[in-house]
């Protein structure tokens, strides 16, 4: 009985190795699609896509009122809102569910604030059907080197999320406003590639 105890633990040792021990590919381009930004999965590190951004930032002077005991008082604040949506998302469909153990970001600038999510649900709803991948989630991306961020699980979509880039270049501002409006552009980040390996 004992040897057969012993047996079973070393079968299951073994075994659990050897599926740990597998190799990884890579996933062929061929396999991997993206409607908004096909030159993330294009196979070419030439090419450079970008986030779509669908927002700007303004800045300007607000006038609050302020209770005091002698009365109520005007101050005027400087305040930074965001109009339209300051995060910005790339989506690439694989050509049926298949496990992937990790993948790799080619990033072509900085990438603030970086975060994927899955889902095996076809169409996916954006609001809810994606899961988080914890590793590395909401990493400010730096430099041009790739980084490896493990999935570890069947999936059909990923979503890439990023903070868009305050494009300071190309602001406005209002000279003749007395709030002193400051309107800043976002711009996108840029990834070069995505690869991903499944095992």
């Amino acid at each position: 009985m004992r040897y057969t105890t012993v047996l079973s633990i070393l079968l299951v040792t073994v075994l659990g190795c050897a599926v740990l021990n597998q190799p990884t590919f890579q996933i062929e381009p061929s396999q991997l699609s993206s409607m908004t930004n096909p030159q993330l999965v294009d196979g070419n590190l030439d090419t450079v896509s970008t986030f779509a951004v669908n927002g700007q930032i303004e800045k300007k002077y607000r006038t609050f009122d302020r209770k005091m005991r002698d009365g109520i008082q005007a101050e005027r604040r400087y305040t930074t809102s965001v109009k339209g949506s300051y995060r910005t998302h790339a989506v690439i469909k694989l050509n049926e569910p298949t496990y992937i153990s990790y993948v790799e970001v080619y990033p072509e600038s900085r990438i603030p604030k970086l975060a994927l999510t899955t889902t095996l649900e076809d169409p996916p709803r954006f609001d809810t059907s994606f899961d988080v991948v914890r590793d590395k989630q909401h990493t400010n991306v730096e430099g041009k080197r790739p980084v490896r961020i493990k999935i570890n699980r069947e999936i059909l979509y990923l979503r890439l999320t990023a903070d868009g880039i305050e494009d300071r270049q190309n602001s406005i501002r209002d000279k003749n406003d007395e709030d002193k409006l400051i309107q800043i552009p976002l711009k996108g980040a840029e990834i070069r590639e995505v690869k991903f390996f499944s095992r």
